[in-house]
């Protein structure tokens, strides 16, 4: 072991520490004061480089003398100085925007020098300058819909946010946003994702080969960064489109030390719907809205230290209350996160660089029904809670300009409330289902090595997790490895190998057409998830403007959990959630393709995957292996826009979008049987649906019907103006499924008949935004 970390840290040090010096710093938006994640920072003489980590910091070693030493980022000027290095040395940046390269686009960023050791298709960066060149429905800019436009993630239903990635369901995608887990991503049934364009500087995604400081969850990672906001000056946006409204203010709380950034989004439908039930003096009235807000502040205390401290609460409610005679109702169906955390950044060393977080994360999930006639008051309410509590800190390690050495952990809480019903009346109040009621404890270590050998890059790694509830512990090793070999300077291979652990499971009712989701922890008796996955690739790019990319993956999955079929969440006081879920297996392999052209005014990407994914459990279709839910075998996309001639101060440009997918897999019943109703239950049901109510209904071949596939063509054309002060506005006209062709989004049976429900034709929409 001693020998092992004299290689690791000792004799790397030794052989760059003489003649050399470190040179450290901070790389930082001019005009603003953000932080550019994975700027890079080069040195021409020596032809060495690094790239800024999350929080805009370098370290770098280079030899004693004159030194040229240059910064730059994608849609900034290269910035550059010359130094004669004596000792070691802080050095921060600050870059000028470049107005020609803010555009918006979904790539891949393959850089020597922020990621080496990642594929395109493996490691996205995401490019959130401007959202909305992206075709959207109803104008609003979605993070989780547009990242579906890239290959190997699949959609869920037609304009949903849910996405699958690589044959993993949407529960097994870890999503931070600063560093803390968000456990539901959508609004409006999934229509919309909780993610307002307006608060979000900087996104990545990880598909394959991530690196050991993430864990948890067993597909992808989406990180997410808030924007820290404006050290220089006040400024602030306000959007509005057919489904929400938006208003972002961000600026310094003292110039150039600290500033905070506050973005509230709401939609409003509920108002007019409300009116109109009013002026139509109907007995009850309902309606349903959603809202993010995001706040974030920050304070440098120092060259060397910063603190941050972020919140976000979103929140859906769906809701009605009325009177008939002397009855009053009123019905109330919520649900949410609300996320906190505390962060301190420190420069320990110039080559030792420290984050240390605090955080709070919850998912709330509530149906409250109260009646009153006269004195006498009927309460019932189901809650769902899920709260975490975690202390973790990071390190990064500079040992030199090709070595950078990340190490780590975290101690989690974890309490899990699922399924808890309270019954209450003017006597009475019971409580059901509390043994439900679990706590989990959670601990994890890592250590990250990313090294470049010349044409050969690597990030290695290893994981473990801790994990115990209920007396019972679970303890999982997980390596990791992804490799980069630079044939020539356009061609590169790829490799990568991952094992991840997962301790949730999310069930959902796949034969719903709107699901409700129950988070769960793993137990005594329900073991946590694991995976582990390969993947080989290659990666041509071509006259510096196209780049080709092709690779292919196979994944096992154990311990995958099922909830079954025609069962409820609610099902019972006396039921656990445990009794109505199978735990089996699963694989899924692929292929994923990829071509993109880029220059300043056309840029379009191609996108194919050709995949298989399935699932078996001993209790289910005889133990035969059976389709996944979103086994589907095509998934094609596209994306073009043309940047128009237009005035230096404005801009006019037409986006295209276009999408095919291949159908998922859906469970409608096998057959319907005639059975015998309850003694005295046809008293509760109205004549009409005595019948429907003796109907049984059997689910013995799980995904039994393949829906059919869906396509549709989508067109948004923008203009934008801007004044040199910073000021302006942005229209952007758009239309989804141009072509207006009818895509199933549920499918169900009635009277022996699959049936399908289309709910979106062509739509027409339009969107503003004004910036001061």
């Amino acid at each position: 072991m001693r020998i092992f970390l004299y290689i690791l840290f000792i004799f790397p040090m030794l052989v760059f520490a003489q003649g050399q010096v470190t040179v450290s710093g901070i790389i930082s938006d001019q005009n603003s004061g953000e932080r550019l994640i994975g700027a890079s920072i080069y040195s021409p003489v020596s032809k060495l480089g690094v790239s800024a980590n999350s929080y805009g910091f370098f370290s770098i070693k280079l030899p004693k003398g004159s030194n040229a030493i240059q910064a730059s980022y994608v849609g900034y000027q290269t910035s550059s100085v010359t130094i004669n290095l004596r000792k070691d040395t802080v050095l921060n940046f600050t870059l000028k925007s470049s107005l020609i390269l803010k555009e918006f686009t979904v790539k891949g960023t393959q850089s020597r020098n922020a990621h080496p050791y990642f594929s395109t298709l493996n490691m996205v960066k995401l490019d959130m300058a401007k959202m909305g060149d992206i075709p959207a429905i109803l104008g609003e800019r979605d993070l989780l819909k547009s990242i579906q436009f890239l290959p190997g993630i699949k959609g869920g239903a037609e304009n949903t946010a849910g996405f699958n990635v690589r044959g993993g369901s949407s529960d097994q995608n870890l999503i931070l946003l600063d560093g803390v887990p968000v456990y539901n991503v959508y609004h409006l049934m999934g229509f919309f994702s909780v993610f307002n364009g307006e608060a979000i500087k900087n996104a990545e995604l990880f598909k394959g080969g991530i690196p050991a400081r993430y864990g948890g969850h067993l597909s992808s990672v989406l990180d997410v960064s808030m924007k820290e906001g404006n050290l220089k000056k006040p400024e602030g946006t306000f959007t509005i489109s057919p489904v929400a409204g938006s208003f972002t203010l961000e600026g310094p709380i003292k110039k150039d030390t600290a500033s905070y950034i506050i973005s509230v989004r709401r939609t409003f439908i509920d108002f007019p719907l409300m009116l109109i039930q009013k002026m139509q003096k109907q007995p009850y009235i309902g309606g349903y809205y959603f809202y993010d807000l995001n706040a974030k502040a920050n304070w440098m205390l120092n060259q060397k230290n910063r603190i941050y401290l972020s919140f976000y609460s979103g929140l859906d409610r769906n809701f009605f209350t009325g009177n008939d005679r002397n009855l009053k109702q009123s019905f109330r169906y919520q649900w949410g996160n609300t996320t906190t955390v505390l962060r301190w950044n420190s420069t320990i060393t110039p080559k030792l660089f420290s984050n240390t977080s605090l955080y709070f994360s919850s998912f709330n999930n509530t149906q409250r029904t109260k009646a009153k006639e006269g004195d006498a008051v009927n309460l019932f309410k189901t809650t769902s809670k899920l709260n975490e509590w975690s202390f973790k800190s990071d390190f990064d390690f500079y040992v030199s300009p090709e070595h950078v050495v990340r190490f780590g952990g975290k101690v989690s809480l974890m309490a899990f409330s699922p399924d808890i019903l309270q019954q209450r009346n003017d006597e009475t109040e019971t409580n059901f289902t509390q043994e439900t009621r679990k706590e989990a404890f959670a601990g994890e270590v890592y250590l990250e090595d990313a090294m470049e050998w010349g044409r050969m890059n690597a990030n290695v790694g290893l994981r473990t997790a801790y994990y115990g509830i209920e007396g019972k512990t679970y303890l999982s090793f997980e390596p990791r490895i992804a490799l980069n070999w630079t044939l020539k300077p356009d061609l590169t291979i790829s490799a990568s190998y991952m094992r991840n652990s997962q301790n949730l499971h999310l069930l959902t009712n796949s034969s719903l057409g709107l699901p409700t989701d129950l988070w769960v922890a793993s137990t005594k008796n329900i073991a946590p998830q694991k995976a582990d996955q390969y993947s080989l690739g290659i990666e041509k790019h071509i006259a510096r403007k196209y780049t080709f990319g092709l690779e292919g993956y196979y994944k096992t999955l154990k311990n995958v959990t099922r909830f079954n079929e025609g069962a409820a969440f609610l099902s019972g006081r006396d039921r656990n959630w445990e009794n109505n879920v199978s735990v089996g297996e699963g694989e899924a392999y692929g292929s994923e393709f990829m071509f993109r052209k880029e220059n300043a005014r056309l840029n379009w990407m191609l996108a194919y995957t050709l995949s298989w994914s399935n699932q078996r459990f001993d209790d289910i279709n005889r133990g035969r292996w059976f389709p996944f839910k979103y086994d589907r075998r095509h998934d094609f996309s596209a994306l073009v826009d043309y940047k128009l001639k237009s005035k230096k101060s404005g801009e006019r440009k037409i986006s295209l979008a276009f999408v095919f997918k291949s159908g998922s897999q859906v469970t409608i019943n096998d057959t319907e049987t005639e059975g015998v109703m309850l003694p005295g239950f046809e008293y509760y049901a109205s004549p009409e649906y005595v019948d429907k109510f003796r109907v049984r209904q059997t689910y013995e071949n799980p995904n039994n019907f393949k829906m059919p596939s869906f396509h549709h063509l989508d067109l948004n054309y923008s203009v934008k103006k801007y004044r040199n002060s910073g000021r302006g506005h942005e229209w952007s006209f758009s239309g989804y499924n141009i072509y207006n062709h009818l895509n199933p989004w549920m499918t169900y049976k009635e009277d022996g008949v699959a049936k399908q429900l289309s709910i979106f034709p062509f739509i027409p929409s339009v969107s503003y935004r004004y910036k001061w």
